[in-house]
């Protein structure tokens, strides 16, 4: 697919020639939707533009058109088996969401012209990079009247207006997350922009500010973000608090430590010997820490993103998991289960620290009353904790300790996800009603302290009739004669 620039400055036509468009960076349904707007002056806008001159892959698809955004989008969706809706009707922006054969989502917008022609439209974006759009009819040409090709080759984050902010002081945080995700660097007169424009972000919905933020947790280079956040003074709008001194360097290993996972295996970055023995130890639930980390509590807003918020929030005091949810969900609009499942992270994450610091040998009791506890979230507490540890082994001391924690994790794990109906979820053999009738106890707290002492039992020595769990059961309370369990 060949390409050609109009700007203010034909000399970058170079560069796209250097960067010529890949066909493989688009979605495969691309196509087809431009098959569909054939009859309409649509233009591709936005980050699809960037990633492509980038030669990167595009996961997502905006086009402008300067009239009938609705009927050409509901068209698409028809066309194409996908599902439409209308986000503003007044502004007549409508999203569709496409499925590949292989079920992976494309979301694609369709907005209105912001003005009369594409270039006022352009004018009123927020950074260069993203002031750009493909002409997709005829001879297919980029129009870029900022010059945000060039800025892409130098690595630049610059408004396209000095009023970009002021329109939507949500562009303070969003010019961070380029900034760490593409590698750039903000100008100078960009941030001094971002400092004076940022008490708009009062008159956010929470709900942006969360999206635009745990875009940024997406990655890649989550600490260094984070880290602009906080020297802009941006931070205490996202959270409470300010960012210890330590975060970044946690946060850092925390990428490193999933890259190792979630990247094609890379013997360079894994020739440390600390990230060299974590492979070793647990290369083995690569593919399952992938599958972990991709799970969604709420679509859009996955496991992988809310470690690092787990991280982030690590320094708070928390009480009770059901009053440490609420808290959290009062600082960040999330789902009851996502919030449950951050305060259990950061209860999980503490409670971890001080297993790893005996030095018995673990039983798979403990396997099962730390995820009884903790559910799935101590999966991500076990991750954080050597996170937290990893590139910190200098002494040999502290390289025998890493050692009994990479033991320890891989045990944990193992009773996780390869021993689970036998050490975490035994099936159950009796259930409050049995024990009322069998043993003739009134309703009431003892009935689950004997259940749980039951499932413990499970665990311990593998019971696994009805008779067995009853005959246990027995005995303990012929043990006990009458105290409580």
């Amino acid at each position: 697919m060949d390409f050609s620039l109009e700007s203010g400055c034909r000399e970058f036509a170079w560069f796209l020639n250097m960067n010529m468009i890949n066909n493989e960076n688009l979605p495969s349904q691309y196509d087809q939707i431009t098959d569909l707007l054939h009859s309409t002056r649509a233009y591709l806008v936005g980050g699809a533009v960037r990633d492509l001159l980038l030669n990167r892959s595009v996961h997502d698809l905006d086009f402008a058109l300067p009239e009938n955004t609705i009927p050409a989008a509901k068209q698409v969706a028809d066309q194409l088996g996908g599902s439409f809706f209308v986000l503003d009707q007044e502004r007549q922006t409508c999203r569709v969401i496409l499925r590949d054969e292989e079920d992976q989502r494309l979301v694609v917008d369709f907005t209105l012209f912001r003005g009369n022609t594409i270039e006022e439209d352009l004018s009123s974006r927020d950074f260069t990079i993203t002031s750009m759009a493909l002409d997709i009819q005829g001879d297919i040409q980029v129009i870029d009247p900022f010059q945000g090709a060039q800025d892409l080759k130098d690595g630049l984050i610059r408004l396209t207006s000095e009023s970009a902010l002021e329109d939507d002081s949500l562009r303070c945080l969003r010019a961070v997350r380029l900034a760490a995700q593409l590698d750039f660097r903000i100008l100078p007169e960009t941030r001094d922009q971002i400092r004076r424009s940022q008490p708009g972000l009062e008159d956010v919905s929470p709900e942006r500010i969360r999206d635009e933020f745990f875009r940024l947790l997406d990655g890649p280079n989550q600490s260094a973000g984070i880290l602009s956040l906080q020297m802009l003074g941006l931070y205490p709008y996202i959270l409470p608090g300010e960012l210890s001194p330590g975060r970044p360097r946690v946060l850092r290993n925390l990428e490193t430590l999933w890259s190792l996972f979630l990247l094609d295996h890379d013997q360079e970055r894994a020739a440390n010997w600390s990230r060299g023995l974590l492979v070793h130890r647990l290369g083995r639930y690569r593919e399952i820490v992938r599958g972990y980390l991709d799970q969604e509590l709420v679509p859009g807003r996955s496991i992988y993103q809310l470690t690092f918020l787990i991280s982030l929030l690590g320094d708070l005091q928390l009480g009770e998991i059901p009053e440490s949810a609420q808290h959290i969900a009062q600082q960040v609009p999330l789902s009851n289960q996502e919030a449950y499942f951050v305060a259990k992270g950061i209860k999980a994450t503490g409670n971890w620290r001080n297993l790893t610091q005996g030095h018995g040998i673990a039983q798979p009791v403990e396997v099962y009353r730390f995820f009884n506890r903790f559910g799935q979230a101590g999966v991500a507490a076990i991750f954080l904790g050597l996170g937290e540890a990893l590139d910190n082994q200098q002494e040999e001391e502290s390289r025998q300790s890493w050692i009994e924690s990479l033991d320890k994790a891989r045990y944990f794990l193992e009773g996780y996800w390869e021993h689970h109906l036998e050490w975490v979820d035994p099936p159950v053999l009796l259930d409050g009603y049995d024990i009322q009738q069998e043993f003739h106890i009134a309703p009431g707290p003892r009935i689950g302290s004997l259940l749980e002492l039951l499932r413990e039992e499970q665990v311990r020595s593998g019971l696994k009739s009805r008779e067995e769990g009853l005959e246990f059961l027995k005995n303990q309370l012929s043990l006990s004669d009458g105290r409580d369990l």
